[in-house]
């Protein structure tokens, strides 16, 4: 696995548990759920909408396409060279 890849499966896991962690302090008084914010970072949220997720396979989904975005993205890299 390239370095790249796993560098990005890393930053959307942390993405996912920073949301995780304010969805859990929040959770009494809003709802992350329809926030757009969290939409566009976290894809694996739009998931959630349809099918109810925990918070463990949020965080696991969420990292698993930000490495299919990094391996897009070393794609169209090498495609381009």
């Amino acid at each position: 696995m390239s370095r790249n890849i796993g560098i990005w499966a890393l930053i959307g896991l942390i993405v996912a548990c920073c949301w995780a962690v304010i969805g859990i302090a929040l959770r009494p008084s809003y709802n992350l759920g329809h926030s757009t914010l969290v939409l566009i970072t976290t894809p694996a949220s739009y998931l959630g909408r349809r099918v109810p997720l925990t918070s463990y396979w949020f965080i696991l989904l969420n990292a698993a396409m930000y490495a299919v975005v990094g391996l897009g993205a070393k794609f169209l890299r090498r495609q381009h060279r």
